[in-house]
């Protein structure tokens, strides 16, 4: 009796104890992977609070501008704050920089300016000077002959607030938008419901984790576009049905995406070369 009960004792022992290995276990695993997600959370909290900053700071939207200097130059100001690399005005000027967009805009804001005409005002678009008077009433301030006609904002902090200033802009033809993190398909919604619908002709998006297949929806009705090139869009799930929906709906748009096979650094030499014969 005494054999069975010490027999017992030991056998109970040992499950307790096997339980308990199996609930430190599974506490171990927990912690890990607790760890894990603590490790990675601080990246993405980081990007997060890059996106906000942006948007609330040199994307912030503010409709008095518009009416103090007028659509042209407010985008411009807001995408050179943006840290925006180039843009093509209508009158000639090129501008790469904060300091130069500064000189430009107290040069056409200059009332000695105000009423001189726009002869460096050489659209070769027949939409340009569709609408002109409509627009000048609307927008008093505008100095005329000062538009953005392209714009290469890649590898900046544009966010998707910040696209209402293009929603009225005059003219503008081309929008290079490579490299850019913070906005979205509520981006391409503003500019589709804006006057730079009927006049953007070509647009460029590269790598941009934010953009999805509901952005065709938005694309779909920039009816004047004539080049729309995507890359490296990996929230778009069905790339084959993204450009067939604007191909269909854009017939004389040319509709370029192609696969995302090598992105970054790291790939094998010997590899690559293969490919290439």
């Amino acid at each position: 009796m005494m054999s069975w009960s010490l027999r017992h004792a030991c056998c109970s022992s040992s499950r307790i104890g096997v339980a308990a290995a199996s609930r430190l276990q599974q506490t171990g695993q927990g912690c890990a992977q607790q760890a894990r997600s603590v490790a990675s959370f601080p990246s993405f909290r980081v990007a997060s609070l890059r996106r906000i900053i942006a948007e609330r700071t040199s994307n912030k939207f503010q409709e008095s501008r518009l009416h103090e200097i007028g659509p042209d130059l407010a985008a411009l100001e807001w995408l050179m704050e943006c840290g925006a690399t180039r843009v093509d005005m209508s009158d000639g000027a090129s501008i790469v920089s904060q300091r130069e967009m500064r000189a430009y805009l107290s040069e056409k804001m200059d009332p000695s300016m105000s009423s001189a005409p726009p002869s460096s005002f050489h659209l070769s678009s027949p939409r340009s000077t569709h609408g002109d008077g409509a627009f000048m009433k609307q927008w008093p301030n505008a100095p005329r002959g000062a538009h953005i006609l392209n714009v290469d904002a890649s590898d900046s902090a544009i966010a998707n607030e910040g696209f209402k200033y293009l929603r009225e802009v005059h003219s503008v033809r081309k929008l290079k938008l490579n490299f850019c993190d913070y906005f979205g398909d509520e981006a391409l919604r503003e500019l589709a419901g804006g006057r730079s619908a009927k006049t953007l002709e070509d647009i460029e998006i590269v790598l941009n984790p934010s953009v999805s297949d509901g952005a065709a929806y938005w694309l779909v009705k920039m009816t004047a576009l004539r080049r729309a090139h995507f890359y490296f869009l990996p929230y778009v799930a069905n790339r084959n049905g993204f450009i067939r929906s604007l191909k269909l709906a854009l017939p004389r748009c040319t509709v370029t995406f192609p696969e995302a096979i090598n992105v970054g650094y790291g790939y094998d030499e010997k590899e690559l070369e293969g490919k290439k014969k």
